[in-house]
Order: C-alpha cells, then structure tokens, then sequence
C-alpha cells in the first residue's frame, strides 16, 4: 500500500469516527423529562370528598395527608446484596434483629441495569429509569451535566416543601448530583477502591456528632468500602464479614441517637424518624456490577422507625423469605414523599411500596394512591398523545359505570388503554368512599393502572434520535465501503481473477459468522464461547495442514496450553458463577499457590527475556532492558503482594523469590506504582536504542518486555498465570516457512497473523472481561494515581480491561518484524494488515448499529445490546485506531527515521 492508499486509509477511518459519534448521539441521548418541578398545585381533588358540582379539598393547600415522619435519614451502603442482610451468612446482627423482632420491614429491592452508581441514585431519588448513558457518566467524576439541580427530585423536594435543612456525607457523587443541595457535606471518592477502611471512617467520624446537631431534617451517609472489597476480592473475602459488622453498628449507633431523639420530639409534638438502609446495587459473584444479572440487580432496603411494623421473622431461615420479597428499587422516592408528606417527583415512575401505608385509615390510604396515580398519569400524558385529560367531576358522577376494568381489557391503544385503567381506578375510589364498594377493591384498581403505567413508560424507547442514528449508519456504510474498495485495489484483495474468493476459507467463515453472531443476544453474552471455538478450530486445521509432524506437535501443545487458558476465568452470564482456576487460587487456602505461581510467572517472563534480548554485536541496550524487566516485574510482584497483605499470611520461605525483594522496592504503595511506571519509560528509550543499533525485529521484543511491568501491575495477581501461557502459546509457534509449505492446504491452513488476531480476542475473555459492564475491572484504576485525574483513571481503566489483547498485539508485531526485517517490507505488511483489520471492525461496528436500531425495542436493548455497542466502540477507537494503527505508524516512523 503507497502513501496514497495510507491517506485514503486514514480519510475513511475519520468519516467512520464521525459516524459512530453521530450514531451514539442518537442510541444514547439524555433522557428528556417533564420540566420544571411538582407543587402542591399539582395535587387532585380527594375524590372521597369530591361534590358531584365542583370543588374538593386539594389544590395548593397542603397534602391531602399528613407526613408521618418529620426527619429521614438514609444509610446508602455501595454494593449492599440482599443476602448480607438476609442470609444466612450475614454478619449484620443488629439489623437482622430488627427484622426477626417485626421493629423492621425489610425487601430486595430490585435494581434495573445499568447497576452503577450514578443511575441508582438517579433513580432512588427522581423514581424514574436513568438513560444508560449515566453509566458512562459514572466514571467521569469531574462530569456535570447528569446534574439533577434541573430535575425534579425527592431532595429538592423535601427542601422546598418539606423546608428541611439536608446533610451528606460519603460519595461525592451526591455532590455532582445534586449541587448546592446541603448545608453541610463531606464527599470521598467513590473510585479510590483500594481504599476499604478509609473512605468509610471518613463518613463514620461525622455520625454522632451531626446527628446531635440540632436543625437537621434530613441526612444521607453514602459507605463506599463494602463495594470496594468486592472490586478487590469478591463477595466471599475474609474481609466481607468484618465490613459488614462495621456497616451494621453504624445503623445500630443511628438508630440508638434517633431513637433517643424522637422520644424528646414526641414530648414537643414533633414528628419522629425515619431510618432507610439501602443498596444502590448489588454485586455479582465476583464482586462486580453494572449489568442485569439478578445477583448485581438483588439489593436491600429496609425500613426502621416508630409505626413501621413488618412481619415476625424469628423461625430458622425465615429471613430467607425476604431474599424473595421483590420490589422495584424506584418505589423509593414516592413512598418517602407520601410518608413525609412532600409532592412526588414529577418524572416519578415508582408505585408507593403498599406495606408501607398499612398505618394509615382506609381514607388516608386511597387519597395517598390518588395522588400517586394522579403523578404518574401526567407523565401518561405527557408520553401517550393519545390519553385525555380526565374530569374528575365527570368520573364521580358516573362512577358505577365507570368502575370495572372489563372495558379496558379490549382498547388496543396504549394512551386511551392507560386513561381507563386510571378511570376505572378513580371510579372505585369514589364508590368506596360512598360505601358501594369495598376499600381493597379500590386500592387493587390504583395499583393494577399504576403497574400497567409504570411497566409501559419504563419500556418505551420513544427518545432515540432516529435520523442522528441513521446519518451515523450512513458514514459507517460508507466507511465500510471505501475500506473494501482500498482492500481490494491496494491490498491482497478478497475477490481475485475470475471472482474466486481471494482471503482464505478460515478468514472468511470466520468474518461470516462473526457478523452472524452479533444478532444474537445469547452469542453476545457468551461472545468468549465463540471465540474459543475459532482458536482451537484455527489451531486444529494448522496442526492439520502442518508440512513437518514437529509443527504439528507444536500446535498440539498450543491447544493443551489454550485449553487451560480457557479453564482459567469462567465468563458471560450463563457459566460465570462455576468453579475455575480464578476461584481456586482465590481461596484462602491457596494461598501459597497463588503468590507460587505469580513469581513462577515473573522469573518465567524474564527467562523470555532473556532468551529473545540477547546482547548484540557488543550492544549494552538486552542487558539494560533485562535489567530494567526483572526489576520492574518484581516490583509489580511486591505492589500486589502488599495490597493482598500476602507477606504476613506466607510467613518466610515461601516463595520461589528471595524475601529481600521486599526490601529492594519503594514500601509506599504510590511511589511503588510510579516506579513500575518509570521502568517502562526507560525501557521505551532502550527501545530506541534497539531501534537503530539493531533493527525493528529486537526492538520489537524489547517493546514487548517494556510493557510486560505495566501489564503485571495491571492484573489481578489470579491472572498471573494466564500470561504464562500466553507466552507459552507464542513461544510454540513454529519459524516462518516459505509460502508454498503447506502444499495442496494452503487455501485452507490459517495464517499465522489470523491465530494471534483470534487470541488478541480471544484474550479479552480469558481474563475474565465480557460485554456486560460488570466485568469493566477498576481494581487497579488508581495505580499509582494521588488523586482523581479523568485523563490518567481512563487510560488505565482501558489498560486493565485490554491487557491481553494489548500484549498479543505487541507480540505480534514482534513476529512480523522477525518475518520482514526490512522496514520497507514491514511497512507494507502492516498496513495491508491494518487495513483488513479497520475492514473487520467496520463492518462489525455497522452491523451491530443496524442490528442496535432494529431490535431498539427489544427486552434486552439496554442490558445487551448498549453495553455491547460501548465495548465495540472502545474496540475501535482505542485499541484499533488509537494503539493500533496511530501506534503502530508512531514506531515505523521511528524505525523508517533510523533505517
């Protein structure tokens, strides 16, 4: 390809840039919600006080009912499953106490996907479904503009009518949120998830001295350790039972000062307290969230305060029964705002939990549903042209026809279908207030429209920019189109002379049934089985069409190595809970085993190092980057042995590494992050050196040794040892063979470049990555980080998640270079490479934007196919585009420069 094939290359690869940010303008826009915010004004008239000629207790008089409670405090533990409240293994006793004692009522709150932080809130305190582009937002601390300070929301609420003075204390997403809200605050970062002691002593210190402080109306302490612990070590660490003690004096010491408190209101005819723990989300069995799997979307919620009564739970296992007790998270923010007498949010979509209403009269009771459904009837209207305004006079008068839904189950029109059930609803209201009826039918009617309402408006999909989204498929066809063309006139081509396909039958059936597999919701989330299959199906057919029994051999034990690989991280949705190697190592018990095997794998790197860095014509440069390896690979060793406090738990004598490495590396975690950092620029200039005393083949090795520290640091220490295969498989590759080798199989023998593109993929999966944003790991997002930098945390966000197929790129460019010592020719190679590869993910990334438009409103669309959409735009962007094709032409410049 010549240098005016490179430019229309990077001509097309900007028009399918811009098509893939028009596409996302429109796939993922902000959610639009009714302006400004709920007023007393709002409020219908009671239609058990209603005159059949007009007027009505409502209006902007008050609440139609009044506040139970007069103070709320709500204590938000990040990442609180059901189960470590209500199962059996829960260390919460105060809590449970509560509960078996009826003092409590408690519930799984069921969370919708994206499970993450900022939705949830969201969602807790507006009732509404947040857009999943929240779930981007959520990374960004410094992002504003998912700001609710524009938004109707139970906090602004509570302040304006409630005249409450607000407090918060904990993740600082609160803050962003939700800016100029409290009087008094004090944020922590919700993403230094190192930190698990802390970031929730920070919020503890200002418990009893703020709850004693006279004025406050309501407080929010957000607890971020929980959720860090299950980032760092999974549900089931040693260290979950102590965190979740600690969480549970917390509510014990609140409970202890309100409880106090409100016996000294009562005595002033002051309302009492309301206490709420909650999760914003749960977690999956590896300590993960931000998908919909029922582990990361199964949080708790209960309630504790004078009046709230739930069943007697003392019987062996009978918490158990609330691990099932379902209800949807969003029911929060209306029941707070009729239990503290304040208007509901006005977007609110949440029904009021109905064991929570259980104190008040008959009358009290059907006027508080009213209110609810008259809320969410408004947004009804405000979605479905179609639904009328309602005459509540109208309904009254003609209430014994009315009521019923008999006539409502034959409308096939959402609008007016949704505008019956409301009728009928207000027409059982009215006759159970004229003693027609009975009180439960009436409350069963507000529910049955309410439920109805709810499911429809949390489904509907009417807010995409259909025509943003079809201009982006637009550039993207064209993009794609032009690459084709390019691929075809400056490249091998895929049609030859006489309309033969000219690719090979392996690349194409595998670029077929890719494409194929990206309608499927199941293939996506199990998108590793496809990849696995293709690796070994590659391996096989070269072990096949092998011209020598030793190459077969060799192919033989790259299977038997990926096969382990595959055993090693069980991923996707259906299998991701069965037993692994990642599990066994993780055990307590092997403990030994896993320090055993991640220094095996650090003298095994270096053992490669040394046999590829051999010193050259008398060059220093091998033995400085040996030198600069072992040091910073051994440091990456110490940097995850002191996170996991490994050295107590081992005692001496137990690693195959001397214990006075511990003493060679920095003991501050942050200056022993830097130094790894340090050690990969050095060897970026040993790289150079490399470069232009020996050509891009050893250069390219030395790249591949530079990155090696960085990638040990950025792993998780169980992952150790699936970068030792890695380099087994990459050493079992046989040498280069002429190109007619293979004889009569040559049409059918994959190359060497489509097995290493197949494991670069295949890779992601293997260290336990997948399409669901649960999987995105931020263990290591702060290595080395002060503090919070959007910049610095994103590129080493990307890093972690990608290291695999990051490493199997710079391990192929090491074998090109060895097969094209000559720049020129290596130039050449990579960019017709280059160019097949932008040709794969281009019409990848268009079929899975037309198959995102056609399936828009399938179940699955925000819980599949968006983050889907996410990880194949990170695909492109950073590691095809950005480390790829800009990286890849940074180093030929480099080697062309010094050739």
């Amino acid at each position: 390809m010549r240098w005016r094939g490179v430019a229309a290359l990077a001509a097309l690869l900007l028009l399918e840039l811009a098509g893939l940010g028009l596409f996302a303008t429109g796939f993922f826009p902000y959610k639009r919600s009714l302006p400004g915010f709920a007023g007393w004004a709002d409020r219908p008239a009671d239609m058990g006080e209603l005159d059949a000629g007009g007027g009505g207790r409502g209006g902007a008089q008050g609440p139609a009912v009044a506040a139970r409670y007069g103070r709320l405090v709500l204590v938000v533990v990040d990442a609180l499953r059901n189960d470590f409240v209500f199962g059996d293994r829960s260390a919460m006793a105060y809590t449970r106490s509560l509960l078996r004692g009826g003092r409590a009522r408690g519930f799984t709150a069921r969370a919708q996907a994206p499970t993450v932080t900022m939705p949830r809130i969201k969602a807790l305190m507006t009732g509404t479904v947040p857009s999943f582009l929240d779930a981007v937002l959520n990374i960004a601390e410094s992002d504003t503009s998912a700001s609710l300070q524009h938004h109707d929301n139970l906090l602004w609420q509570l302040r304006t009518h409630g005249n409450r003075q607000i407090n918060m204390f904990g993740d600082d997403t609160w803050l962003r949120l939700f800016p100029g809200m409290f009087e008094r605050a004090d944020g922590t970062s919700s993403f230094f998830v190192t930190d698990t002691v802390e970031v929730d002593a920070n919020v503890t210190r200002h418990v009893r001295p703020e709850l004693e402080r006279d004025g406050w109306g309501v407080t929010v302490l957000h607890y971020l350790g929980l959720d860090h612990i299950g980032h760092l070590a999974g549900p089931d660490s040693a260290l979950m039972a102590p965190k979740q003690r600690e969480m549970d004096d917390v509510v014990r010491t609140v409970h202890e000062i309100v409880e106090r408190q409100d016996r000294q209101r009562a005595a002033r005819g002051e309302k009492p307290t309301l206490l709420v723990l909650l999760g914003d989300h749960a977690m999956n069995e590896i300590g993960n969230h931000g998908g919909s799997s029922r582990l990361e979307t199964s949080t708790v919620l209960v309630f504790i305060g004078e009046g709230v009564q739930g069943p007697p739970l003392d019987g062996p296992g009978a918490l158990a029964a609330l691990l099932e007790t379902d209800v949807p998270q969003s029911s929060l923010a209306s029941t707070l705002a009729l239990l503290l007498g304040v208007p509901i949010p006005r977007n609110n979509l949440g029904l009021p939990l109905p064991a929570l209403l259980d104190g008040y009269t008959d009358r009290e009771r059907l006027s508080l549903l009213q209110t609810a459904a008259a809320q969410i009837y408004a947004v009804v209207r405000a979605n479905e042209r179609a639904a009328g305004i309602v005459d509540l006079r109208a309904v009254a008068r003609d209430a014994a026809r009315q009521a019923g839904s008999a006539r409502c189950a034959g409308l096939a029109d959402v609008g007016p279908a949704l505008q019956c059930w409301y009728e009928a609803a207000l027409a059982a209201h009215r006759l159970a207030a004229l003693g027609s009826a009975r009180t439960s039918e009436a409350q069963r009617a507000y529910y049955a429209f309410m439920e109805r309402a709810s499911e429809h408006l949390s489904r509907a999909a009417g807010n995409y920019g259909l025509g943003a989204m079809a201009a982006g498929m637009a550039a993207m066809a064209a993009a794609a189109g032009g690459l084709a063309l390019l691929y075809q006139r400056g490249c091998a081509g895929l049609v030859g002379a006489g309309g033969r396909l000219a690719v090979g039958w392996p690349a194409a059936a595998l670029w077929g049934s890719y494409l194929l597999s990206l309608s499927s919701s199941s293939l996506i989330e199990e998108e590793h089985q496809f990849w696995y299959f293709w690796v070994q199906t590659l391996l096989v057919l070269r072990a096949a069409t092998s011209a020598r029994r030793g190459d077969a051999l060799r192919v033989v034990l790259q299977m038997a190595a990926f096969r382990a690989v595959r055993a090693w991280n069980q991923t996707g949705q259906k299998w991701a809970g069965e037993p692994d190697v990642r599990r066994a190592l993780s055990d307590p018990r092997h403990v030994r085993a896993l320090w055993a095997l991640a220094a095996l794998t650090v003298a095994l790197v270096n053992a490669w190092a040394a046999h590829r860095l051999r010193p050259y014509r008398g060059a220093r440069w091998p033995l400085v980057a040996r030198g600069l390896l072992a040091y910073g690979s051994a440091c990456a060793l110490v940097y995850h042995m002191d996170r996991a406090q490994a050295w107590a738990a081992l005692g001496t004598g137990s690693l195959p590494l001397p214990r006075p490495l511990r003493w060679l590396a920095p003991s501050d975690p942050l200056l022993l992050a830097r130094t790894i950092y340090a050690t990969v620029l050095l060897q970026a200039g040993v790289c150079c050196a490399a470069l232009r005393a020996a050509g891009p083949a050893p250069a390219a090795d030395a790249a591949l040794a530079a990155a090696t520290p960085l990638f040990l640091l950025l792993l998780r220490p169980h992952n150790f040892g699936v970068l030792a295969l890695f380099l087994a498989i990459l050493a079992l590759f046989p040498p280069a063979i002429a190109a007619g080798a293979a004889g009569p199989h040559s049409r059918v023998r994959p190359p060497r470049t489509l097995v290493l593109f197949a494991l670069a993929h295949a890779s992601f999966f293997a260290l336990g990555n997948s399409n669901s944003l649960a999987s995105l790991d931020l263990s290591n997002a702060y290595a080395g980080v002060a503090q919070y930098d959007g910049v610095q945390v994103g590129l080493l966000v990307f890093l972690a998640n990608w290291v695999g197929p990051l490493w199997w790129a710079l391990a192929a460019a090491a074998t090109l270079a060895r097969e094209h010592p000559a720049v020129g020719r290596l130039a050449r190679r990579l960019a017709e490479l280059a160019a097949a590869a932008h040709l794969w993910q281009a019409t990848a990334l268009l079929t899975l934007s037309a198959v995102a438009t056609l399936l828009r409103s399938h179940l699955f669309v925000w819980s599949v196919f968006s983050p889907r959409y996410l990880y194949q735009a990170a695909w492109f962007v950073a590691v095809y585009l950005g480390c790829g094709t800009v990286g890849g032409a940074i180093w030929l410049a480099a080697a062309a420069a010094v050739a």
